[in-house]
């Protein structure tokens, strides 16, 4: 009858969903009764007690790597005798034990791992272990044997406090591998922060000036991970700065590249595809902790310069606009007295000339000589409250003539290269833009630029090239390509839910490993195996002007491992921080794109399905914009009978919509919370989880 299946256990006869998904694991499950206390006394044995339900998403995970392999089974059918319990069925044995592991941890969820005498009295709890152990989480092939041993060995500390024993179990955690990057190196790169931080103007260090986007989202995380605002405030000044500061076109918009000085006065003036794109990232999450209007309004305008001056026809984004236009660096943007006066009248300027800092003889010096240039850098005066002016009609008005005047002048020149890895940045960009705001114009270009980077980078056997073939030259795509193309594919998928992007990230994910991956010392080189135009395969961790292919791969496996529940690109993704791991903790500020990934292993993701129809779906999401969560990582389950998704996340089989309406399910830190099926009550759970 049961011939298909290697194993068949007593959970065949069983009507729960639940407990029928694991009748066929190697694992001799007993369902709750008398059966299964009256072997553990005979036989002198344990019980492992494990209570889970059917759309549980860590419960899934923990029967696919743990409860079907066949080591695992045997360690727990020779040591132990194996229960099995749906929450749903019975709550009341979940409640009894819910409680028990919250007075002997501190916390609970599902799946829930209880081991307790034969009496059914726990001394041992806790939630999700892997099949393996690693560096901050024990598995099972190591947890098992250790609780046995205890069992035979300190039967009697046993009986007196299982405190003691939850303890000792705990504290003797695997070897930390020399190199684990953990929450001390997070704490260093802080105070590093700190150290170098302008507390006046923002920014770090001095003269030159770097946006350094990648830095400023780390600390907006690193201040909502500690609960600690004067980290996040670090950005969040600097942020505000920046845009009001003359780095920023306050005409046209868009960023120049750095500032010369440490005020952002005058910058130098050329404009980098990345450098926007990257900007836009930082602007939308300050935009979602701290929902100050200037932020939202930058992303607006980055995205109205992107689609103004970068964007080809084809939804790709050329690369950069030049500083100097008629041989002469800034022509373009700056503005002479007689020039304002022309456009602005004596009250006008009387009324914006002190707000922007224009003055006859110019409001910078001449970079050679030293002396004033007379010209003027729009650049908002920051220890005034002026911000709001960029809100004002007038200022508008004016605004719109200055640019209308400067598109007569001679353009700097445009480089119309098309990058892979800074398109796949762009991708990232716009589709975390669109993921934050509900803006259907990001996510509109964001579906064009997708299908542009599936249509003209990507070949057939799922590798990249560096640029689209221009007449016979072809580059293949070198580390970042991947790094970025992968990411922005995963931002897109959460900003459309098209499931095609997910699963062409992952089928690039795989090419990544296979052509880069040292399997010698870990990490991955700049260049594909096999690569003989170099003399050395060289590899980039530092997180220079954008963060490093390295860096975002962090990320990358970290996130899909998750997603598609495959442990070792977990485990991959912890190796490349292990691998760079001395120069990472030498410091700590030049790698905070890699730090990003170590917040989220420290911290623990959050995994979100929204399941139902679409109108569910526009829903949820609605409310899940109400919440800024990095950590975040969101799925979608449509109603028809078998999606693609399933093929990606097996355990999405089990998270449907319950009576085809809307459900949302909350996984954090390996355990489940009870789905939501309501928008009030989905908006209270965030709450309640993010502390708001």
């Amino acid at each position: 009858m049961h011939g298909s299946h290697a194993h068949t256990n007593r959970l065949i006869k069983s009507s729960s969903p639940y407990l029928l998904q694991h009748a066929h694991n190697p694992v001799d499950w007993y369902p709750w009764g008398e059966e299964a206390f009256e072997k553990a006394r005979l036989e002198d044995k344990p019980i492992f007690l494990s209570i889970g339900y059917s759309t549980c998403h860590w419960c899934h995970v923990m029967a696919h790597e743990s409860f079907e392999d066949e080591a695992v089974a045997k360690l727990m059918n020779e040591n132990y005798v194996s229960i099995k319990v749906d929450r749903e069925e019975r709550p009341d044995i979940d409640q009894v034990y819910m409680a028990a592991a919250t007075t002997l941890i501190g916390r609970g969820g599902w799946p829930l791992t209880i081991v307790m005498s034969p009496d059914k009295r726990p001394f041992f709890a806790g939630t999700y272990f892997p099949k393996s152990s690693s560096p901050d989480r024990v598995g099972m092939l190591e947890l098992l044997p250790r609780i046995t041993d205890a069992w035979m060995t300190q039967r009697e500390e046993i009986e007196a406090s299982a405190d003691q024993i939850i303890n000792a179990l705990q504290q003797k955690r695997p070897e930390q591998i020399v190199g684990v990057l953990d929450a001390d190196i997070l704490i260093k790169a802080n105070s590093d922060f700190k150290r170098n931080y302008d507390s006046l103007r923002g920014g770090f260090g001095s003269a030159p000036k770097f946006p350094s986007p990648h830095n400023l989202v780390f600390l907006l995380r690193e201040g909502y991970r500690t609960g600690d605002s004067t980290i996040s405030n670090m950005a969040l000044l600097s942020l505000r700065e920046m845009r009001l500061g003359g780095i920023y076109d306050q005409i046209g918009f868009g960023f120049h590249r750095y500032s010369t000085d440490a005020d952002w006065h005058v910058p130098h003036f050329e404009k980098m595809l990345y450098d926007q794109v990257n900007l836009m990232m930082a602007y939308t999450e300050a935009w979602m902790l701290s929902r100050d209007p200037l932020f939202l309004r930058t992303v607006d305008e980055i995205f109205e310069y992107l689609s103004d001056k970068l964007r080809s026809p084809n939804g790709a984004y050329f690369s950069a606009e030049d500083a100097d236009s008629e041989g002469e660096e800034g022509k373009f943007y700056v503005w002479s007295w007689e020039e304002l006066k022309e456009v602005i009248d004596d009250k006008g300027l009387a009324e914006y000339a002190p707000i922007f800092g224009l003055r006859s003889e110019g409001n910078f010096n001449d970079e050679a000589s030293g002396s004033p240039s007379g010209m003027n850098i729009f650049d908002i005066d920051t220890d005034m409250e002026y911000a709001h002016l960029l809100d004002s009609q007038e200022w508008n008005e004016i605004r719109q003539k200055l640019y209308q005047i400067r598109e007569k002048r001679i353009h700097p020149g445009l480089d119309n290269k098309i990058l892979a890895d800074w398109n796949g940045l762009t991708l990232s960009a716009l589709s975390r833009a669109a993921s934050a705001t509900g803006n259907e114009s990001y996510r509109q270009a964001a579906a064009d630029l997708a299908a542009y980077l599936r249509d003209e980078i990507i070949l057939e056997n799922d590798q990249l090239m560096h640029m689209p073939v221009t007449g016979g030259d072809r580059i293949d795509g070198f580390l970042d390509d991947y790094s970025f193309i992968i990411q922005g594919f995963r931002n897109y998928y959460e900003a459309s839910f098209d499931v095609d992007y997910l699963s062409l990230a992952i089928k690039l994910q795989k090419t990544q490993l296979t052509k880069f991956w040292d399997g010698v010392e870990g990490g991955f080189f700049f260049t594909a195996v096999g690569d003989k135009d170099l003399f050395i395969r060289q590899k980039e961790i530092y997180d220079g002007a954008i963060p490093s292919g390295n860096s975002v791969a962090v990320e990358n496996l970290y996130y899909l491992g998750r997603l598609t529940e495959n442990p070792e690109w977990e485990m991959l993704s912890r190796k490349i921080g292990e691998t760079f791991s001395h120069q990472i903790q030498r410091a700590p500020r030049g790698f905070s794109a890699l730090l990003q990934s170590t917040q989220a292993h420290v911290r623990g993701t959050r995994e979100i399905v929204i399941a139902g129809d679409s109108k569910d779906l526009a829903n949820a999401t609605s409310v899940l914009r109400k919440f800024y969560d990095p950590f975040k990582l969101i799925l979608y389950r449509p109603n028809q009978e078998f999606d693609q998704i399933e093929e990606i996340s097996g355990f999405l089989s089990y998270q449907k919509a319950i009576d085809e309406g809307l459900t949302v399910y909350i996984c954090q830190d390996y355990a489940c919370q009870y789905p939501e099926t309501d928008l009030l009550s989905l908006e209270k759970t965030l709450q309640h989880l993010s502390g708001n």
